[in-house]
């Protein structure tokens, strides 16, 4: 006769159940002896059911010595609890055991699980992550991650899109990260590369006739590391023939409110606001602004002494002490700030002044005072290039947003922290300056507003180039972008070459996808969402791996399996490979 390890989870039994035999299986949460028995919460994924081991019962001296977290199998009778601080059902029964058979023990836990009150370091907890995805406020949202991605794929469904799967092992290309790399046994010295994202494949797929593509894509990129970011991570991405930036936005619209509607998660705007990239620099200092602070950067009208430079400045209230002005003028050389100014709005004069240049504080009180500040005490503001400006003073800003915005004297300073603020970036450079080179702002296959320009645009005149590119950003965080694709060969090579590759390179790391380009492409675009990171601000945590079953820490190290890890010099000849050379 097959084994039955259970009739019920720990989870649905009601006063329904009341009388009946019943067999539940489960890990020990809690444990309490006392003269009446043996008291434990039996935990499933499903909830906790209080089980009763009564002092004639003869397993009682067997269950009286396990620890936390043995897995039990009971077999009992329900019972009603006389419980009132019932939360549900579940908690107005419990189990009389008849039958209790211990499945497996545990020894001592190296942290406590039982609820999410956890002392245990992030460093210990990924150690044992199978311990602390026990923890129920792990499992829910591991659980929540479930709900929304099926949301998403049940949105994406009824509207006809077709889930397909793209390969994992691929070719290494320029895609504005390190790739991680696979040797390929077979042909000795040569590699994989993993992928960063699914895009030469989608557009490829696009190119096949596939009118609209999605996947939950695993990617793969060597990135310096953030909290929202991990090496390794899943992507929902999207692709349409025949589309426009207006339609993708649309549809990406609906599919969100679809998905705050189903699963109840708060309230969102029908349509999102939209700014350009240069609006959201000048106003915010920052292409992911989070518009929860309603507070702007505000360009104070004083002539500058160098035609590139510019007064930019912030008006906040607080209590600007040393330990503030340290942080503060931290921040400002973080971003290669050489200025930083400090001004009394109540007692009209500056503070502070680590400037090289001399400001007049005559012309300076007469255009502060035209500045309607409400309560707030002080501006602060910056003599720099507009862009080193309004990346200082964007810092700056975002420095109050996170560590001061809930502080009892900044509640005006946030418009609402409970809320979704979606905001659509557009019309981003197509190109930018980075490390002596042009580099794409987004990737090579982002499609220009005018293409037109590009046949006779000067090389060195190329940031004036607007990309058909969009970014969605929430309370702060991008956790979405996409653009309009190239569609035409000649522009496609066109933006490889100002790009700095040689044809040699176009043909070496190209040449497969250029190829279907003389087949018949059509006009296509698309979107990826960062899931894990759209998943870290739904669940309001300060980091991705809340999000992820299995994370590598901020080194990259998967503490669990201690990976990576060194591979043997057998294993290594086997793949042609000899690290000695």
């Amino acid at each position: 006769m097959e084994k039955l390890f259970r009739t019920h989870t720990c989870g649905n039994l009601t006063q329904d159940d009341i009388a009946k035999e019943v067999v539940i299986s489960g890990w020990v949460k809690d444990i309490r002896i006392n003269k009446f028995g043996i008291f434990i919460d039996l935990r499933d994924m499903y909830g906790t059911t209080q089980v009763i081991i009564k002092p004639d019962n003869i397993h009682y001296q067997e269950v009286k010595n396990i620890k936390v977290e043995s897995v039990l199998k009971v077999i009992g009778i329900v019972v009603l609890r006389k419980n009132k601080d019932a939360k549900n059902a579940n908690d107005m029964i419990e189990i009389v055991a008849t039958k209790i058979e211990i499945l497996s023990r545990a020894i001592n836990l190296p942290f406590t699980i039982k609820n999410d009150n956890t002392l245990a370091s992030e460093e210990l907890r990924l150690q044992y992550r199978y311990l602390d995805l026990r923890r129920p406020i792990m499992n829910d949202n591991i659980k929540f991650k479930h709900r929304v991605i099926n949301c998403l794929r049940t949105f994406l469904n009824e509207n006809n899109f077709l889930e397909i799967d793209t390969p994992c092992l691929t070719k290494s290309t320029p895609e504005g990260a390190r790739d991680f790399l696979v040797p390929a046994r077979i042909q000795k010295k040569y590699f994989y590369a993993l992928p960063q994202s699914p895009q030469i494949y989608k557009q490829l797929l696009m190119i096949s006739g596939i009118d609209k593509y999605y996947q939950i894509a695993k990617c793969f990129r060597d990135e310096d590391f953030r909290a929202d970011r991990q090496p390794e991570f899943q992507q929902l991405d999207l692709e349409l023939a025949f589309t426009t930036s207006k339609e993708i936005k649309q549809i990406v619209e609906k599919m969100i409110i679809n998905l705050f509607k189903t699963l109840k998660i708060g309230d969102v705007p029908k349509v999102f606001p939209i700014i350009t990239y240069h609006q959201a620099m000048d106003c915010y200092g920052s292409d992911k602004p989070d518009l929860r602070c309603t507070c702007k950067l505000i360009n104070i009208d004083i002539k500058a002494s160098e035609d590139t430079f510019v007064y930019k400045g912030f008006i906040v209230n607080d209590k600007i002490n040393e330990t503030t002005i340290k942080k503060l003028v931290e921040i400002s050389n973080q971003h290669g700030g050489k200025t930083l100014i400090i001004y009394d709005l109540i007692k009209k004069k500056v503070i502070y002044n680590v400037s090289k240049t001399k400001v007049n504080e005559l012309i300076l009180i007469e255009k502060m005072s035209q500045i309607k500040y409400n309560n707030n005490n002080f501006l602060i503001f910056v003599y720099e290039q507009q862009m080193v400006a309004n990346k200082v003073m964007g810092a700056i800003r975002n420095f109050y947003i996170n560590d001061l915005s809930k502080q009892a004297n900044h509640k005006d300073f946030m418009n609402n922290i409970e809320k979704f603020e979606f905001l659509w970036i557009v019309d981003w450079p197509m190109f930018e300056w980075e490390e002596n080179k042009w580099q794409a702002c987004h990737h090579p296959f982002t499609s220009p507003k005018n293409p037109e320009q590009i046949l006779t645009i000067n090389n060195k005149n190329l940031g004036i180039l607007i990309a058909d590119a969009y970014d969605l950003v929430l309370n702060g965080f991008e956790i979405a972008g996409g653009s309009i694709r190239i569609n035409d060969y000649q522009l496609q090579e066109a933006i490889f070459k100002l790009l700095g590759l040689s044809t040699t390179e176009i043909d070496n790391k190209f040449d497969f996808f250029l190829s279907a380009f003389n087949y018949g492409v059509p006009p296509h675009g698309g979107i990826a969402f960062g899931l894990d990171r759209l998943l870290m601000i739904l669940i309001k945590s300060q980091s991705i791996r809340d999000t992820i079953a299995f994370p590598k820490n901020n080194r990259g190290i998967c503490l669990l399996t201690n990976s990576p890890s060194k591979i043997s010099t057998e294993q290594l000849a086997i793949l042609g490979l000899n690290l000695k050379k």
